[in-house]
């Protein structure tokens, strides 16, 4: 029998006695990559798979509250410092996700720079910048811009949502974002993506979290030191981790050099 896959709205509670499900909790921006491997995990094993999606950070504040959850999907800064606190057993990076930036299709506004979103009256989105590490990065771009208060001026959003703003940019209801890549792919039927060159980005540091590498956001999955099963766990880890390579490249992630 195929595995069951389950997609829950909010924190999965699980049916008493039930001990061999695998609950994955995944943030947003990797959910399309993870649909696509649990399909191909489901293919090969009859392990029972639930996945739940929120913020990488929402998600790692719930594990360390309730101790609940097997594997853990999350960007940087998250994984490395939830390890730190014990609440990871093992984990490894499956990519590194890069910001671009998100026009409406066939550009109509000529968008092919950082310098473009200065220009007066242009309605930009942007991730929060307390908040979210995309946000974080766009802070850390625009300090080195002597353009900064243009680009800011131009600011009409700052969410943590992705795909909100790509849904904006796509609506008409702003002329450009900034949104990491493999969001951006999803609507790559409605939305052109400009690179923004790398050498914009430095590493920082966070007060709340540690030192983050936003030149290399890394993807990461982990066994959660609460994990109920740990065989049934590291079976999904170790597929993940070692065989679906390709696919979080074909959903825009970079991929780590072996």
């Amino acid at each position: 029998m195929l595995a069951a896959i389950a997609v829950l709205a909010g924190f999965a509670i699980l049916p008493a006695g039930d001990k061999e499900d695998v609950l994955i909790l995944c943030g947003g921006s990797m959910r399309a990559v993870l649909e696509d491997v649990l399909e191909r995990y489901a293919e090969l094993s009859d392990d029972k798979v639930i996945a739940t999606y929120g913020g990488s950070g929402e998600l790692c504040a719930q594990i360390e509250k309730t101790g609940k959850g097997d594997i853990y999907i999350c960007h940087d800064p998250f994984m490395a410092w939830a390890a730190e606190r014990g609440m990871i057993d093992t984990w490894a990076t499956v990519g590194y996700l890069d910001v671009v930036i998100i026009a409406p299709k066939a550009n109509p506004k000529g968008i092919s720079g950082l310098k473009d979103l200065a220009r007066p009256g242009l309605r930009l989105g942007v991730g929060d910048r307390n908040y979210s590490t995309s946000g974080v990065i766009t802070t850390n771009i625009l300090e080195k811009l002597d353009y900064r208060e243009d680009i800011l001026r131009n600011v009409r959003m700052e969410t943590k949502g992705h795909q909100q703003r790509c849904n904006d940019v796509s609506t008409g209801l702003l002329d450009a974002s900034i949104v990491w890549r493999p969001v951006a792919r999803l609507f790559a039927e409605k939305l052109e993506s400009i690179p923004i060159p790398n050498e914009y980005v430095d590493s920082i540091t966070s007060a709340t979290y540690g030192k983050s590498d936003l030149r290399n956001v890394k993807v990461t999955i982990g066994i959660t030191s609460g994990a109920r099963d740990k065989e049934t766990a590291r079976n999904f880890y170790e597929f993940a981790t070692d065989q679906c390579g390709e696919l979080f490249a074909q959903h825009g992630f970079r991929i780590p050099e072996k």
